[in-house]
C-alpha cells in the first residue's frame, strides 16, 4: 500500500514542471561541479608528484657538503589532495599545499588555492556538497509545497482522506516520494560518478569507498529529514501563502542564516590568536641560535655531561652536539606553541559541529568534509607527518656532524650515500576508522534533527481531518 501510494505521489510531483525543472538544474550543477573539481584535483596531484620527484632528484644530487648545510638545503613536501575532495573540498582551498622542511624552523604551508579563486568559488557554490547543503533544502521545500499545500488547495487531499485512507499513510507516502526523488536525482548520479572516478584513478580503495558510501548515506539522510520538515511545515501552515512563506523562511534560516551566524559566534566565543603573534611567540621561544651567554652555558653542560674539560676531549663533535641540542629545544617549543594553536582550531570545529543542533545544514558542513578527508583534522595529520619527517631528516644530519672529529672542518662529511639514506617523503592519510575530529557532534546533531522531523511529521499527521 505504502509503496503504491509513494509511486503515485512521485508521479504527481513530476507533473509540476517548475519544481521538477529546478530539481534537474540543481542535479546538473552538482555533476558539473564534481567534474570540474575532479579535474582540478587530478591535475594538482599530478603536478605535485612531478615536482616532488624533481625535489627528490635535487636532494640526491646536491653533491658533497656539510650535513647541517644539507639540512638547510632540505626539500619541499607536498600534500596530496584526496580524490573525494571533488565532492567537498573542505579546508583544502584555504590551507597550503606544500611546506619547506628546513633546519631550526617549522615553516608555514605555501600556496593556498583560495587566493586565486573566483567570486563564485569563494561563495562556496562550486562543490557538490556546497550545492546540496545550501540549495537542496529549497528544492525539497518546493516539492513539499507542491505535494501538500497545492493538494489541499485543490481539494484532492480532502478526497484522499475521505476515501478511508489513514492520514499517517498519506503523510508518510508524500515524505517518502519527495525523499526518493531527491536522493535518486541529486545523490545517486554524483555518487556513481565518484565511484567510477575512484576506480579509474586510484583503484578499489576500501577506505575511499567506505567514505563515499557513508557520504552518500549522510547526504540522503539530510535530504530525508528536509523532506519530512517540508511536509510537516506545509501541513501545519494555515494556507497556501502561509505554507510558502514558512518554507522559504525555513530555508533561509536553516541553510543560509544559522550556519553563517554559527561560524561568527564560534569565532567570537573561541577566538584564535593572530598569525603574527604566533610567529612572534615562536621566535621568542625557539630561536634558531642562542645568545653568546646561552651558548657558553650549553657548552659547559655538554662538557660536564661527557666528563670532558675541553672540546677536543669530547667523544662527539661539539658543533654537532650544540646543533642537535638547539634543534631538540626548538622541537619542544614548536609542539607547545603550534600544537596549542592547532588544538584551538580543532576546538573551533568541535564547537561549530555542536551548533549543528540549531541547523542540520551546519551539521552537514562539518560531517561532509570529514567523510571526504578534507577537513582540518585531516590537514593537521599532514602537517604533523611533514614535521616528523623534517625532524628525522635534521636529526640524522646533525648526528652525522657529531661523528666528525672536533676541529676537522676540511671534510664536508656528507655525500650521495648519506642523502640516499633519507627516505622519500610519503604522506598517508588516516583511514576513516583512525580519523578523529568533530564528526561525533555532527552525527548527534543530525540524529536529533531526524528525530525532530519525524516528530513534526507525526504531529502534522494527527491534525489531518477529512
Amino acid at each position: 500500500m505504502i509503496a503504491a501510494l509513494t509511486a503515485y505521489e512521485g508521479l504527481l510531483l513530476r507533473r509540476d514542471r517548475r519544481a521538477w525543472r529546478a530539481l534537474w538544474c540543481l542535479a546538473a550543477l552538482v555533476l558539473i561541479a564534481f567534474a570540474v573539481n575532479l579535474g582540478q584535483v587530478i591535475d594538482a596531484n599530478a603536478a605535485k608528484r612531478e615536482v616532488a620527484a624533481a625535489e627528490r632528484a635535487r636532494w640526491l644530487g646536491q653533491g658533497e657538503k656539510d650535513p647541517h648545510s644539507a639540512a638547510h638545503y632540505s626539500i619541499f613536501a607536498f600534500k596530496p589532495t584526496p580524490l573525494l575532495a571533488a565532492l567537498d573540498p573542505g579546508v583544502e582551498p584555504f590551507v597550503g599545499q606544500t611546506v619547506w622542511l628546513e633546519a631550526h624552523v617549522q615553516n608555514d604551508l605555501l600556496y593556498r588555492p583560495q587566493g586565486e579563486a573566483s567570486a563564485l568559488q569563494r561563495a562556496g557554490l562550486t562543490s557538490p556538497a556546497g550545492l546540496l547543503i545550501g540549495l537542496a533544502p529549497l528544492i525539497a521545500f518546493l516539492l513539499a509545497f507542491t505535494a501538500v499545500a497545492m493538494d489541499r488547495e485543490r481539494g484532492t487531499l480532502r478526497l484522499a482522506l475521505g476515501a478511508a485512507l489513514r492520514p499517517r499513510t498519506i503523510v508518510i507516502a508524500k515524505g517518502l516520494a519527495i525523499w526518493s526523488i531527491l536522493s535518486l536525482v541529486l545523490v545517486v548520479p554524483v555518487t556513481l560518478a565518484a565511484t567510477v572516478a575512484l576506480w579509474v584513478v586510484v583503484g578499489w580503495d576500501a577506505d575511499a569507498l567506505l567514505r563515499l558510501a557513508l557520504w552518500a548515506t549522510a547526504m540522503s539522510a539530510y535530504l530525508g529529514l528536509l523532506s519530512a520538515l517540508g511536509v510537516a511545515a506545509s501541513l501545519l501552515a494555515g494556507s497556501v501563502r502561509g505554507a510558502l512563506a514558512l518554507l522559504f523562511g525555513l530555508w533561509i534560516l536553516l541553510a543560509l542564516a544559522l550556519p553563517r551566524w554559527a561560524s561568527s559566534a564560534v569565532e567570537q566565543a573561541r577566538p584564535l590568536p593572530a598569525t603574527q603573534s604566533v610567529k612572534q611567540q615562536l621566535q621568542d621561544e625557539a630561536p634558531a641560535y642562542w645568545t653568546a651567554e646561552q651558548a657558553q652555558q650549553r657548552r659547559a653542560e655538554l662538557l660536564a655531561r661527557y666528563g670532558a674539560d675541553r672540546a677536543e676531549a669530547l667523544p662527539v663533535n661539539l658543533r654537532g652536539a650544540e646543533l642537535d641540542l638547539s634543534e631538540r629545544h626548538s622541537h619542544a617549543a614548536f609542539d607547545r606553541v603550534l600544537g596549542n594553536f592547532y588544538d584551538r582550531v580543532e576546538a573551533q570545529d568541535q564547537a561549530f559541529a555542536a551548533v549543528g543542533l540549531l541547523s542540520p545544514s551546519a551539521a552537514m558542513q562539518t560531517l561532509s568534509p570529514w567523510l571526504a578527508g578534507s577537513d582540518f583534522h585531516h590537514h593537521r595529520r599532514f602537517v604533523d607527518g611533514a614535521e616528523r619527517y623534517r625532524r628525522e631528516l635534521v636529526n640524522r644530519m646533525n648526528r652525522e656532524v657529531m661523528r666528525q672529529p672536533n676541529g676537522d672542518s676540511a671534510k664536508p662529511g656528507g655525500d650521495a650515500r648519506l642523502w640516499a639514506q633519507i627516505p622519500e617523503f610519503v604522506h598517508r592519510s588516516p583511514s576513516l576508522i583512525q580519523a578523529g575530529g568533530a564528526a561525533g557532534w555532527a552525527l548527534w546533531a543530525l540524529a536529533v534533527w531526524a528525530a525532530l522531523a519525524c516528530w513534526a511529521l507525526a504531529r502534522a499527521a494527527r491534525r489531518l481531518r477529512p
